[in-house]
């Protein structure tokens, strides 16, 4: 049942304009505060992606931007996300207030901002999610037409489209998939609707998806380097011996009742709109197991990539779809029992966008204050090294960082379950000499070098044991020519050469 109610949010132009302004007051705080958080560090090289086989995501980050800019590719990605809420609106034929609700509830869910606080992730996230789109309008655009040779152009531009989206990030394929799957779930409540016409589309659908894969993994063999394991297949090596079906329920379980991540509390709504529909289906009678089986896979979507990871590290950013079910599921209850209008429905809706907007905000101010007390000690390790050896070498500035400050040394900062929003550079990965360095140069606070031989490391290592730990003075010594900082007494992560 679509909403009968007209006003002016009919207006694609006015639906984006409230839209994008949403998004821009609930990442307001995050715009308007410069912060390097963790990956953001890293700079962009001319390979950078290629080792995931995500050569679009190299395409657009490194050759046509140049990297990420503070700003600029959050600012980009609320305009696409906001874009990618109207279109959204439109394919599951949403109208009147239904579709400001869509809108707002779409750009306003946290979960968008694990994905845009990584500076490389901004600018594709909701690129991807909008190619995605467009997939599933191709796909559409196919089955109109009358005869095969006229649907094969828009199939084949469907899954190409989609080859190039997953070369942006892999997990993409989950969108159109999600898509689809919902655009499927409304048609069941159409007087026309045909299980087997529905069916075969399914299988049609299934086969674009499919043939976008094996391109892609042909592609990825054609311009991406060889790799011997790496960052995507850490996600599935071997770990926890657990039952991996356990798990994910476990972690779906979670994520239905929103606590598995901090800014997730609301899903809950959803899970139970999800559950009003549920008991509607069995009053009703009508399509029944039908109904039934998509609604579960709708809400099961989102976290499905948690499915297929062993080494018991799930973050958000890997859940796409969050978003999208959330803020359908809610508005879809509102709309089918022609409550959209009443002045409940829209002061609840206001309250839960409003939450979000906090949720968001405490996220940003979080990682804010982290990257800001960082910044602090960043400039204090320097100030000591240059007050020690104000001789030491501008040309050469090796800097050896050894260790990390303790996990609980920054727990005033912190927010639960707020992976990456609450991670240190002096603390992440144990403490990196790569993410160090690199902070210290995009901090705008120092330019050092990391050291490059093992023969370096053999002429500073027997020394350290006897330093102090920072923010001991001692805890900042200079041997051959090489400066060592002593973060804590535990080594941390290797060197590139160890």
């Amino acid at each position: 049942m679509l909403n009968s109610i007209k006003t002016s949010a009919d207006s694609p132009y006015k639906l984006f304009v409230f839209s994008f302004a949403m998004a821009l007051l609930t990442y307001g705080f995050a715009l308007t505060n410069f912060t390097v958080s963790i990956d953001n560090e890293i700079p962009i090289l001319p390979d950078y992606g290629l080792d995931l086989g995500r050569w679009g995501q190299n395409l657009i980050v490194y050759h046509i931007f140049k990297g990420h800019l503070q700003y600029f590719s959050l600012v980009l990605s609320l305009f696409l996300f906001s874009f990618c809420a109207i279109r959204l609106s439109n394919l599951f034929k949403f109208q009147g207030y239904s579709a400001l609700f869509f809108c707002g509830l779409f750009v306003t869910f946290p979960q968008i901002s694990y994905q845009v606080v990584f500076g490389m992730m901004a600018d594709i996230a909701a690129l991807g999610i909008l190619f995605s789109v467009f997939v599933v309008e191709l796909f559409l655009k196919g089955l109109a037409v009358p005869t095969p040779a006229k649907k094969f152009p828009y199939f084949l531009s469907a899954a190409l489209l989609l080859v190039f989206t997953l070369s942006m990030y892999q997990a993409f394929i989950l969108v159109p998939t999600a898509i689809y799957t919902i655009l499927f779930f409304q048609n069941t409540f159409q007087q026309s609707f045909d299980l087997k016409s529905e069916i075969r589309k399914t299988l049609v659908f299934g086969g674009i998806l499919v043939s976008a894969l094996v391109l892609y993994y042909i592609s990825v063999k054609i311009i991406c380097p060889v790799q011997q394991g790496g960052y995507l297949t850490s996600f599935v090596s071997e770990g926890s011996t657990d039952n991996r079906f356990l798990n994910f329920c476990s972690i779906w379980s979670k994520n239905l009742v929103g606590g598995f991540y901090y800014g997730e509390t609301l899903f809950i709504l959803a899970t139970l709109c999800g559950l009003v529909l549920f008991v509607y289906f069995f009053i009703a009678k009508k399509q029944l197991v039908v109904r039934f089986v998509t609604l579960l896979i709708i809400l099961m979507l989102p976290f499905l990539m948690s499915s297929i990871i062993t080494n018991g590290y799930h973050p958000p950013r890997l859940y796409l779809t969050s978003n999208l079910v959330f803020a359908f599921i809610i508005v879809f209850v509102t709309d089918h029992f022609n409550l959209s209008a009443k002045n409940f429905v829209k002061l609840a809706v206001v309250m839960i966008m409003f939450t979000n907007f906090f949720f968001v905000t405490k996220l940003f101010n979080a990682v804010h204050k982290i990257y800001s007390y960082d910044r602090r000690i960043a400039e204090k390790i320097d100030f000591t090294i240059q007050t020690k050896y104000p001789s030491f070498s501008a040309s050469e500035k090796y800097v050896y960082f050894y260790g990390h400050f303790p996990f609980d040394s920054y727990q005033k900062f912190q927010l639960k379950n707020s992976e990456i929003f609450s991670g240190s550079i002096f603390v992440w990965d144990n403490g990196n000499n790569y993410r160090i360095t690199n902070f210290f140069r995009e901090a705008d606070v120092a330019e050092y070098r990391m050291l490059d031989t093992k023969e370096q490391l053999n002429t500073v290592k027997d020394s350290i044991a006897k330093m102090p730990v920072w923010p001991n003075q001692e805890s900042v010594r200079m041997f051959n020519n090489i400066v060592v900082v002593k973060l804590g007494n535990e080594k941390g992560s290797p060197l590139y050469f160890e």
